[in-house]
């Protein structure tokens, strides 16, 4: 039987040494490395997967002093070559990022409380967004590409906007520090991890309020979600651990201890392998998600952080 690790490839934001590293999976060798500008902080997949968005942030932190940068750095993963960049203007400070099927990128700017809207086909501006909350952190959109949803940090909040009109639809009150969202392959439930209250709030995506929650060790700060909905995972910043969910029960079914302070996390496209980073190690974990077993580690560049898994002839 061949090993879930075979044929998948990494890419990995070294935060702290502005650069990001694609792996080889089974065997962590480094297939290539390029520069970013200073302090990268999240990425995604363009939605034919041949592009990576990354937003260049320009600071180590939500909490460091400075305006910081204002550009969004596309690469070719073919060509092994930044092919583009993206300014978000007197937007500063662009992390959370996100793109939908249609072809729209989403990128939250903090400072200002935007969300800005890209048509990917030429790169224009689509809407700017007042989210109207404090610190608008991380950014999803829903599977139908209709609604994309903010996680405000200093606010405590989600705010929901409808995509082609570029307005707020509605704000939902979370808990303390909500961070990393995912939706339901279906679109009917998002699950939001508030990273100061060790829980995973539960939300109706239609309706658009909070119908559940699941109990968390401490510090939980990103997730991702299988293809079925059935599990999520999440890091536990707090606890040096990981867990995974299942999200039927609403019940915590695995903790595995990993390195200092984990954070990036992404999933391998069939929910096999959750990978999990930790920035003051060098080393991102790699997890079963069926039975919450490390498989094995990938030595990365300086402070690995955000993460998107390809198959390996994707990264060739």
């Amino acid at each position: 039987m061949a090993s879930p690790l075979e044929g998948r490839a990494l890419v990995v934001l070294h935060k702290l040494e502005a650069s990001l590293g694609c792996y080889d999976v089974a065997g962590g060798r480094e297939l290539f490395r390029l520069p970013t500008a200073d302090f990268p902080h999240e990425l995604c997949l363009s939605p034919d997967r041949r592009r990576l968005y990354v937003t260049e942030y320009g600071l180590r932190g939500v909490e460091s002093e400075g305006e910081g940068g204002n550009t969004v750095a596309v690469f070719d993963l073919q060509a092994r070559a930044r092919v583009g960049t993206l300014s978000t203007g007197e937007y500063r400070r662009p992390h959370g990022v996100a793109a939908d099927s249609g072809g729209r990128l989403y990128v939250t700017s903090e400072p200002r409380r935007n969300l800005l809207i890209f048509r990917l086909e030429d790169e224009s501006l689509f809407h700017v967004v007042d989210v109207e909350q404090e610190i608008p952190h991380e950014v999803t959109v829903s599977p139908d590409g209709r609604t994309a949803v903010t996680a405000n940090i200093g606010s405590g909040s989600l705010t929901a906007v409808d995509v082609m009109m570029g307005v707020v639809l509605r704000q939902v009150k979370v808990l303390e520090r909500p961070e990393g969202m995912a939706f339901a392959p279906d679109g009917t439930l998002l699950y939001v991890v508030n990273r100061e209250s060790a829980t995973v709030s539960i939300v109706d995506a239609i309706k658009l309020e909070t119908v559940g929650r699941i109990d968390t060790g401490k510090g939980p700060v990103r997730i991702a979600i299988t293809p079925d909905g059935g599990r999520i995972g999440f890091p536990l910043f707090h606890e040096n651990a990981v867990q995974i969910a299942d999200t039927k029960a609403r019940a915590v079914t695995h903790t595995v201890p990993v390195g200092k302070q984990p954070a990036g996390t992404t999933m391998s496209s069939d929910g096999e392998l959750l990978f999990v980073s930790c920035e003051q190690e060098g080393l991102v974990y790699v997890i079963s998600v069926a039975d919450g077993e490390i498989l094995s580690t990938i030595a990365t560049g300086d402070g690995p952080d955000a993460m998107a898994c390809l198959d390996l002839a994707e990264a060739s």
